[in-house]
């Protein structure tokens, strides 16, 4: 969570004696030690190494590999074909048997939903005191082990997939600690640097400055990483290519935790022993405080009739952004037969389209002076397509994200017209809230986002499990973009901002 994000819930719960927002800002800022310019460097390299690449690549592909390994087709009892991997394979689950996709985004949905109650509980403790090192210190230990682990299991024959399946949650959820514990750092980074102290320079902007060089730098790390890989997959290895064999998904979760690791290191020992967020408000709990300030939250929320809409359509469209990644990535490995070698070249190709996407738009945007709201229903309906696109792979055989080919042209795609959206929805929420209330509001979408990032996995795999289809999720997908874009067309921007002063008002 970011830095204030509960002061208001506090002073007014629990009658705590402080000033407004802006004192105490500013209090809290000069009890900072300066950013300098190496602490700064070793923040961007951070997120270099931790870009997520394993998490969404390597490690869903083993479990994926090794289920398959264990699995059997209902309708013959006899083994799954790895060559065939379209044809329908199931494991065992629970009392019962489910295909393997099925599995895969339960799986998905059971680290979504863990995340959401530890961060509502606990993300506030990013505000205070030395938590925030110590906690993001433990995390991407964590985050590093579990994305090598899979090491153990090189040789296994499918027997152990369940073990492979505890590894992904795990490392899901030590994943997503250290992106909500490094988020919230940025704040307290930027505000610090000697152009916003000493010289006085807007703080707005070198907030977003940071915020969009860190971002830049996943990408680039994602870039390197994906590329040697690439690389290394034509070493020879058995009298074939590395990238063909079995072992070569195996080096890559390894590969990518030795890099976060070399990556990460730097941030902590040039992090100043005195960067630390303030006390916990005395009255205030460990345990609670968390709840009472997105409770909090969402009450403002419901004032601000824009906002609140706004709400509604994120909470749908950041799903179906998810969902499209969760369900892409499986029909891949089944295409590819959970070949690493050509879903690293897939990598590879997002990596690089995604930086030019985002800056395409940039430029797209600024050259036709586009609305914010105007560019954010192009990317949605731009990413909406592809749920579409998806449809018609319930009819078709060779059509509807059901070759090899339309997977270059997906990723392609969703470099170009997918990635910028995070940016963009991030901008659109900055105008609907009031000034002054950003740290309340952007820390309830945070929660909003892990509150919906579960629902489309269960949906769909519900769905696959009960007609042994994935492609048959793809009109629930469709139709989550289309209400929220529908939503987000009723928004009067001009009007919401007028809202927001007369909402702040209420404070004078």
């Amino acid at each position: 969570m970011s830095t204030e994000s509960v002061n208001n819930t506090i002073n007014k719960k629990m009658n705590v004696n402080t000033s407004d927002d802006d004192d105490f800002s500013n209090e809290t800022k000069c009890e900072q030690p300066l950013t300098t310019r190496r602490e700064l460097w070793s923040y961007y390299l951070y997120y270099n190494g931790n870009n997520g690449y394993t998490m969404y690549s390597f490690m869903p592909l083993l479990l994926q590999y090794l289920a398959y390994r264990n699995g059997f087709n209902p309708q013959t009892s006899g083994p799954c074909d790895l060559k065939e991997a379209l044809q329908p394979c199931h494991v065992h689950w629970m009392s019962t048997h489910i295909p393997v996709s099925s599995m895969l985004l339960y799986v998905q949905a059971i680290a979504f939903s863990i995340q959401l109650v530890l961060f509502t509980s606990f993300g506030s403790l990013a505000d205070y005191g030395y938590w925030n090192r110590y906690i993001l210190m433990v995390a991407t230990v964590f985050n590093i082990l579990f994305q090598a682990l899979p090491i153990v299991l090189v040789n296994d024959d499918g027997l152990h997939w369940k073990v492979m399946m505890g590894f992904m949650i795990l490392g899901l959820i030590s994943y997503g600690t250290c992106l909500v514990f490094y988020a919230a750092v940025f704040p307290i980074l930027s505000d610090n640097l000697p152009v916003v102290r000493e010289r006085g320079e807007e703080a707005e902007k070198w907030r977003n400055h940071v915020s969009t060089v860190s971002t830049t730098h996943s990408n680039i790390g994602f870039l390197v990483t994906s590329g040697v890989l690439s690389a290394v997959s034509f070493l020879p290895w058995g009298g074939d290519l590395l990238g063909n064999a079995p072992i070569y998904n195996f080096i890559g979760t390894v590969v990518c935790a030795g890099y976060l690791a070399i990556t990460a290191l730097p941030y902590f020992l040039l992090m100043p022993k005195n960067r630390r967020g303030p006390d916990l408000p005395s009255g205030a709990h460990y345990l609670t405080i968390g709840w009472k300030s997105i409770l909090e939250a969402f009450r403002e929320a419901r004032k601000l009739r824009y906002l609140f809409m706004y709400m509604i359509s994120y909470f749908m469209f950041s799903d179906g952004v998810s969902t499209i990644s969760q369900m892409v990535g499986i029909i891949q490995g089944q295409l590819t037969s959970f070949s690493a070698k050509q879903n690293v070249f897939f990598g590879l190709v997002n990596a690089i389209t995604s930086i030019l996407g985002c800056l395409l738009f940039l430029w797209f945007t600024s050259y036709f002076k586009l609305k914010t709201k105007t560019s954010l229903l192009i990317i949605m309906t731009l990413t909406g397509l592809v749920a579409l696109w998806g449809c018609f792979g319930i009819f078709f055989d060779r059509f509807g994200l059901k070759t090899l080919a339309e997977m270059w042209a997906f990723n392609v795609w969703a470099g170009l017209f997918i990635a910028p959206i995070w940016a963009w929805q991030q901008t659109m929420l900055a105008e609907l809230i009031p000034k002054g209330k950003e740290n309340l509001f952007f820390g309830l979408f945070g929660v909003v986002n892990k509150a919906s990032s579960w629902i489309g996995p269960v949906v769909i795999g519900a769905i696959t499990e009960t007609t042994l289809s994935i492609w048959k999720g793809w009109p629930f997908v469709l139709g989550l973009f289309i209400v929220a874009i529908t939503i987000v067309l009723w928004i009067d921007v001009e009007e919401a901002k007028r809202d927001a002063e007369e909402y702040m008002k209420s404070f004078d």
